[in-house]
């Protein structure tokens, strides 16, 4: 069963896959206030055809906490002689994977962090269509649409012992964007949270039984760490709640799949139709073939 475009029960008995070119894109990033976000997303990239990728990273650093954002946008070009190589591999893992354990000792290597992501990360990135059939592009970078869709787990995977990293997603209206970000940055920094990287990006309206996006909305991604004792899965779980009443309070909703810190209560709150969906899982599998954790905890909760 698949619910919100996302195996709740890890089964996915069909699947149809929709090919796209592998097309050029010209590369480009700036620093803005994340309360510019909005507008210039309204003015610059959301009807513009030729973008054909976009994401934004907030900053984690203490003297622009969630306050500037770094835009990253992908513009198709017309390169007709354009040969894209195959892709390589992710380059710079261990270096990457240092700096991101390394931002989470404190003020300092984060504000490096920061300042890597910012100033010496353009001067790292890979461009593999070579500058001779980009002329007409001046210095411009360019990338096939697949370069920067690929990335390495090992670079996510967290081998420290004694702590983890987690993500969380809360899906938001256009409108609430930077009231949104304000609540965020106060519930992080009162329970002293450690965000490792905030990025945002868009969603479409989408029609899936327990619609995590029921309006056009803008994403947030967070990614988290916290020590596996208890106190921090309990300060994790006050964390997650406190994010989700935030959301809620904007009209937005939570991701499902991830830690089941949230209340039966704020479940019914953002999915009004879980009632339903429980509904219709037991019309359609009575003996309960299949089932998750997900699954035990909140349908026991929610009659």
């Amino acid at each position: 069963m698949v619910v919100g475009g996302y195996g709740l029960f890890g089964i996915v008995l069909d699947v149809d896959l929709e090919i796209t070119d592998n097309v050029v894109y010209q590369s480009e990033r700036e620093v803005i206030d994340y309360k510019e976000f909005p507008d210039v997303f309204n003015r610059k990239i959301e009807n513009d055809e030729n973008i054909g990728l976009f994401y934004g990273h907030l900053s984690t650093v203490p003297q622009s906490f969630l306050k500037e954002m770094i835009l990253y946008t992908y513009k198709k070009v017309d390169v007709p002689d354009a040969k894209i190589p195959p892709l390589g591999e992710v380059s710079n893992i261990k270096l990457r994977r240092f700096i991101f354990n390394f931002a989470k000792q404190g003020s300092v290597p984060m504000r490096l962090k920061w300042f890597a992501e910012k100033y010496i990360e353009p001067m790292l990135e890979n461009c593999p269509v070579s500058r001779n059939q980009a002329l007409g592009e001046g210095e411009a970078c360019l990338v096939s649409r697949n370069e920067p869709m690929h990335d390495s787990v090992p670079y996510l995977r967290n081998n420290l012992k004694n702590d983890t990293d987690i993500l969380h997603e809360y899906f938001v209206p256009r409108d609430q964007f930077a009231s949104y970000i304000d609540g965020m940055r106060e519930i992080i920094l009162k329970n002293n949270a450690n965000l490792l990287n905030a990025s945002v990006r868009v969603v479409h309206k989408e029609n899936n039984f327990l619609n995590y996006s029921p309006a056009d909305t803008f994403s947030i991604v967070l990614y988290l760490n916290q020590t596996t004792d208890e106190k921090g899965n309990q300060n994790m779980q006050k964390v997650t709640q406190e994010l989700i009443d935030l959301t809620i309070a904007h009209g937005g909703r939570f991701f499902l799949p991830y830690q089941l810190h949230y209340t039966a209560d704020q479940l019914k709150q953002s999915y009004p139709e879980f009632r339903s969906f429980l509904a219709m899982k037991n019309k359609y599998d009575p003996q309960e073939r299949l089932t998750s954790t997900f699954y035990k905890k909140y349908s026991a909760e929610i009659e």
